[in-house]
C-alpha cells in the first residue's frame, strides 16, 4: 500500500493514521509507503517515528500540490516512480488524501500504468469538499472507504451506482491499560485537548471561553492545549491572560499518550469531524471525552452518559459552546469520571485497536488488488483544478450567473468576496466587470493574509469593517453552508450573501440569486 500525505507529515489526524498503518503493515509482513510532499507552513511537523521499512518517497523539493492550479507535470513521474519501487507480485494500492488534485495524480497513473495501480478512496472528514472529491474521481477509484458509519452512508448517495463498493474502516489506536489517576479532591480537574490550533474546524477559540466558563463557575481545574497550527499566536495570547490555561506545542505520539494518562477529561469543540484520531486515542486512555455532537464519530464512538458526554454544537458562538461544554464538564462529574473511564477504555479496546483496523485494510487490499483495473476516461482531464471535461468540479455551471447577478444586485457599493480558492480564480471574469468596486477578498486562512489574489489583498473577515466594506459575497460552492453559519463573527454593519442557497428565516438581507 502506498499513502500520500499531499500535506507532508504535519501535525494532523491524517498524518497519524497514515503513519500508524504504514508501520502496522510492514510488521505484519506486508509492504507499505509514504509520499511525503512539504509540509504546510502553518502546521508543526509531526514527531513521530516511522519503522525503517515503510518506504519513504520525499517530494519536499517539489512546491505546494495546493498551489500548483493544475500543472501536474512534476508530480506524476515522482509517483510513477514510487509505484515501480513498490511493485510485487500485483498491482500497487494508491491511496491519495485530501487534495483533489492527489487524486488527479492518481487519476493520471491509472491512464499511463492501469494494470500496476488500484486506487482507493479515503473520506476522513464529514465536509463536502472530500465527498466531492471521491464523487469526481469515481471512474477510477476502486473502493471508496468512509471512516465512520455515518460518511460511509453519505458516500453511498453521493455514488449510488457504485454503492457496493463503499466500506467502513474506522481508524485503530495503539492500547494499553488504563492509566490510574489521583482522586480530583486533592488537585484541580485536569482538561487536555490534543490537535490542531485553529478556528474553522476545530473552534478552539471556544476552550479558552470554556475555561472562563468552569472559572465562573467555581470549578478548579486546569486546561492544557497540546498541538500547533494557524491559530497559535492568537491562543498563547489569550492564554497569558488566563492562568488557569496553558498551551504546549506539538509532541510526539508518546508525549500526548502521557498527558493523556494525567488528565480527567478530553475536550473537543469541533464544527465537524470523520472518526477523530484524538478522540479514540481519549478513549484508549481512559480520559473522559466531553465533546459536541456532530454528525459524523462523536456518537459512533462515544455512548452519551457513558463512555463520555455529548453536547449540543450550536448555535456556532463562541460563548454559547463554551457554556455546553462547561455543563458537560459538570455531567459527568456527577455522573463519575472513573465509570466514565473504565467504559471508555474498554470499548476503545473492543472497537478501536490498530490490529482490528489492520485487519479491515488487509482485507480490502486484498479485495483492491485482484479487481480489475479501473483507467480515468482520456477524454476527462485528469486536474481537479480548472476545467475539466464536462464542467469544472469547484464551479458549478450557474455559479458565473448566479455571482454576475448577485454583483448587480450590489452595484455602487464596497464589497469583498470571501474565498481565495479555485472557486474565485475561475470567476475571475465575472469579477473584473463587477459593477461594484470589489475592495478585498476574505479568507479564514491566516497564511493567506498577507497574500494577493487577483489584485487584491487577502485579509481576514474579520477586518472587512476597517474597509468601509457593506457586504461580502460567499465565493465558494463546497464550503458555503460553514462559511454562512460563522457569519455571526463579521463585524456590526457588514452583510453576507451566497449564491447557492436562498435565504432562511434568521438570515440577512440577500438580494434574490435565481
Amino acid at each position: 500500500m502506498l499513502i500520500a500525505l499531499p500535506r507532508g507529515l504535519c501535525v494532523s489526524g491524517v498524518t497519524m493514521w497514515a503513519v500508524r498503518l504504514a508501520n502496522a503493515l510492514v510488521r505484519e509482513g506486508g509492504a507499505a509507503g509514504l509520499i511525503v510532499h512539504a509540509e504546510d507552513q502553518c502546521h508543526a511537523c509531526l514527531e513521530v517515528e516511522i519503522d525503517p521499512r515503510v518506504r519513504r518517497f520525499d517530494l519536499t523539493d517539489l512546491s505546494a500540490l495546493d498551489r500548483c492550479g493544475g500543472d501536474l507535470s512534476a508530480y506524476i513521474p515522482r509517483y510513477r516512480d514510487a509505484v515501480g519501487a513498490m511493485a510485487g507480485e500485483g498491482p500497487v494500492v494508491l491511496s491519495p488524501n485530501l487534495l483533489g488534485d492527489c487524486y488527479a495524480i492518481g487519476a493520471a497513473l491509472t491512464q499511463v500504468i492501469p494494470e500496476r495501480v488500484r486506487i482507493v478512496g479515503w473520506q476522513h472528514s464529514d465536509i463536502a469538499y472530500d465527498a466531492r472529491v471521491l464523487a469526481h474521481y469515481a471512474p477510477c477509484i476502486s473502493r471508496f472507504v468512509g471512516v465512520s458509519g455515518h460518511i460511509a452512508g453519505s458516500l453511498r448517495e453521493q455514488v449510488r451506482d457504485r454503492a457496493r463498493d463503499v466500506i467502513q474502516v474506522p481508524y485503530g489506536v495503539e492500547l494499553g491499560d488504563r492509566p490510574a489517576r489521583e482522586p480530583i479532591g486533592r488537585r484541580p480537574l485536569r482538561l487536555l485537548y490534543t490537535g490542531r490550533i485553529e478556528h474553522p474546524q476545530k473552534r478552539i477559540g471556544e476552550l479558552v471561553h470554556l475555561a472562563d466558563e468552569l472559572c465562573r463557575r467555581g470549578i478548579d481545574h486546569e486546561l492544557t492545549l497540546l498541538g500547533d497550527g494557524p491559530a497559535a499566536e492568537e491562543i498563547d495570547a489569550l492564554c497569558a491572560e488566563r492562568p488557569t490555561i496553558r498551551r504546549i506545542g506539538a509532541q510526539s505520539p508518546s508525549a500526548v499518550r502521557t498527558h493523556l494518562a494525567r488528565s480527567d477529561v478530553f475536550v473537543l469543540s469541533s464544527r465537524y469531524e470523520g472518526l477523530s484520531v484524538s478522540m479514540l486515542e481519549a478513549l484508549a486512555a481512559g480520559c473522559v471525552p466531553v465533546m459536541t455532537r456532530v454528525r459524523s464519530g462523536a456518537s459512533e464512538a462515544v455512548a452519551d452518559g457513558e463512555t463520555g458526554v455529548l453536547v449540543p454544537g450550536e448555535p456556532d458562538d463562541e460563548r454559547a459552546i463554551a457554556k455546553n461544554l462547561a455543563d458537560g464538564v459538570e455531567r459527568a462529574l456527577a455522573i463519575g469520571l472513573d465509570c466514565l473511564s473504565a467504559n471508555a477504555h474498554r470499548v476503545a479496546c473492543e472497537r478501536f485497536s490498530i490490529q482490528r483496523h489492520v485487519s479491515l485494510v488487509r482485507s480490502m487490499l486484498g479485495e483492491v488488488a485482484a479487481s480489475p483495473a479501473r483507467p480515468w476516461p482520456v477524454t476527462r482531464a485528469c486536474a481537479f483544478t480548472g476545467a475539466s471535461a464536462g464542467g469544472s468540479p469547484i464551479l458549478p455551471p450557474q455559479g458565473p450567473g448566479r455571482m454576475r447577478q448577485m454583483l448587480e444586485a450590489l452595484a455602487g457599493r464596497r464589497i469583498a468576496i470571501h474565498g481565495a480558492g479555485r472557486h474565485t480564480i475561475e470567476l475571475a471574469p465575472v469579477l473584473a466587470a463587477a459593477p461594484c468596486t470589489i475592495v478585498a477578498i476574505c479568507d479564514d486562512d491566516p497564511a493567506r493574509w498577507c497574500e494577493t489574489l487577483l489584485g487584491w489583498p487577502i485579509i481576514s473577515p474579520r477586518e472587512a469593517g476597517e474597509l468601509d466594506v457593506s457586504d461580502i459575497v460567499i465565493s465558494s460552492h463546497m464550503h458555503e453552508q460553514d462559511i454562512w453559519l460563522r457569519r455571526g463573527r463579521l463585524p456590526q454593519g457588514v452583510t453576507l450573501h451566497r449564491l447557492y442557497a436562498s435565504s432562511d428565516a434568521r438570515g440577512s438581507e440577500i438580494p434574490a440569486a435565481a
